[in-house]
């Protein structure tokens, strides 16, 4: 996901401070709240969108959503980036924020395809592989693809790791069709 300068900046500030007051489990769990809640009321996402409300009108709609049910810090960050007409970037700031988060804790999230469910000794060894490989902390994101037919396919940044047998099944057609040359 590319992020722009503003929200990076938004995005290292509220994680420097939560750092430095050492408050950053409770900010990461209020940002998880602020973010899932406008991600799930369309209409508190369109309204953080809209040119035409007042900064003023959000900031006071935002602080009635969230006042007792998140720190006052998050709640004075989020009325501030609102203040500063970045509201419209808010989503995306607590997104950057998370990813931050990680990069401090040297945690890189991978994705997993897999045909069906993996059993808990498949996922700790692919753990185990990963973090060796990456020497970080992996946290695995799972998705069941049946259409894989077996198999799995991990995804880290940009690079694919393919082991599912549709794969093979492709590459051997390709064999086939195109003769013993090297295929990838």
């Amino acid at each position: 996901m590319l992020y722009t300068k503003v929200t990076n900046r938004y995005a290292k500030a509220i994680l420097d401070l939560s750092i430095n007051e050492n408050r950053l489990d409770e900010v990461n769990k209020d940002l998880e709240f602020v973010l899932n809640t406008i991600s799930s009321i369309r209409e508190l996402s369109l309204l953080l969108k809209s040119p035409i409300v007042k900064r003023d009108k959000k900031r006071k709609i935002i602080h009635n959503v969230f006042e007792g049910k998140v720190s006052d810090l998050t709640l004075r960050f989020c009325e501030l980036v609102i203040t500063r007409q970045r509201a419209d970037l808010l989503p995306e700031i607590i997104k950057r924020f998370f990813e931050l988060r990680d990069e401090y804790f040297n945690i890189k999230t991978v994705s997993v395809q897999s045909a069906v469910e993996l059993e808990e000794t498949h996922i700790n060894q692919l753990i185990n592989i990963l973090e060796k490989q990456l020497n970080k902390k992996v946290r695995l994101s799972f998705k069941v693809e049946p259409k894989l037919i077996g198999g799995f396919i991990v995804q880290i940044d940009d690079t694919v790791i393919d082991a599912s047998i549709k794969h093979q099944l492709e590459l051997l057609r390709k064999k086939f069709l195109y003769g013993t040359e090297k295929l990838n």
